[in-house]
């Protein structure tokens, strides 16, 4: 009696060819059922074909008995349809094959199962959300996934009391936070004493401004006044800017003011001049570039304003200092 099914030998690469027709069977015939058998390694795509022309209606049953190693990049193709992965680690299953007149449908039927291996998933084989924190691998408590050497994924540590999590720029680091500040386990922020230091405020924090009123109508009211600057032991500032507004203007001659610094220097471009020709709340602008910083180091400071005018008479003249504390 002859054999109802045709046997045929798995390969490591290319092709096995099943007759559909008796021109391409000759002189053997059509079977319907064909098995493959054999235990390789795949090298590549190995492909099965069709032999011959098809009819419309025909049909092509594949019991699949062969034990494949499948490496990457390998696999099986049974009439243009590729074989799922992860089935070719079956040892059985069958393939039906069906022509409709214009081209095969394929359906793989599987009827043993294993184990999923590693390698056997591709990405496209999983639902997207698919997988729960479940299905992870146990971590360690406290710790996060970053990427490690060769973008691995690694488990860091990251429950150490106090401390945040970094980037330096390849990696992400626990660290302490330190400097002018210290953080607590729960969250709550301390400032260093004498952190805020004038230096680490914006500029516009950092501006003081004082005014004196001072007048040249009496010979008793002209001459040298010393007014202290206010200074944090070891703090510093620099004048910027000496505003004189006039309050009477003189009518014989001009009232000037000439500005020192602590050791009775001149600030250089630090004069106001109130002349004749000025009017009540014109302002005079000086801007000193030299001689204008002061420092306290444990003794007072002081800002000189010298007072000068030929003729004494009706004069004033608001002087408004403006300073910036550097330190």
């Amino acid at each position: 009696m002859p054999a109802s099914f045709k046997s045929y030998n798995m390969v490591s690469t290319g092709s096995i060819t099943i007759p559909v027709d008796l021109a391409t069977s000759t002189p053997d015939v059509v079977y319907e059922d064909n098995i493959i058998t054999g235990s390789v390694t795949l090298g590549g795509i190995v492909t099965i074909v069709a032999g011959g022309t098809p009819t419309a209606g025909q049909k092509l049953r594949i019991y699949w008995d062969a034990t494949l190693s499948v490496p990457a990049l390998t696999g099986v193709s049974v009439l243009g349809t590729a074989l799922p992965f992860e089935i070719l680690k079956n040892t059985n299953f069958i393939v039906e094959c069906f022509y409709d007149g214009s081209a095969w449908i394929v359906s793989v039927l599987e009827e043993a199962s294993a184990p999923f291996e590693v390698g056997e998933i591709d990405t496209a084989d999983i639902a997207d959300d698919a997988i729960t924190n479940d299905k992870l691998n146990n971590m360690t408590r406290g710790t996060v996934k970053v990427g490690g050497t060769a973008n691995a994924p690694t488990d860091l540590d990251a429950k150490t009391s106090g401390q945040i999590l970094v980037g330096d720029g390849t990696d992400v680091a626990s660290v302490a936070v330190s400097g002018d500040a210290t953080l607590a386990s729960n969250g709550a922020l301390t400032i260093a004493a004498s952190a805020a230091t004038p230096a680490k405020v914006s500029d516009s924090v950092n501006q003081r401004q004082f005014t004196v009123s001072l007048e040249g109508d009496a010979a008793g009211k002209l001459g040298v006044i010393k007014y202290p600057m206010c200074l944090p032991n070891g703090g510093s500032c620099t004048v910027n800017g000496i505003y004189g507004t006039v309050k009477v203007a003189p009518a014989t001659d001009t009232f000037s003011v000439v500005v020192k610094n602590n050791s009775s220097a001149v600030m250089t471009g630090g004069q106001i001049d109130v002349t004749t020709a000025l009017a009540l709340g014109n302002i005079v602008v000086a801007t000193p570039s030299a001689n204008n910083t002061f420092t306290n180091s444990g003794s007072p400071v002081y800002i000189t304003l010298e007072t000068s005018k030929t003729t004494a008479e009706a004069c004033e003249v608001d002087i408004t200092i403006c300073y910036t504390i550097t330190a």
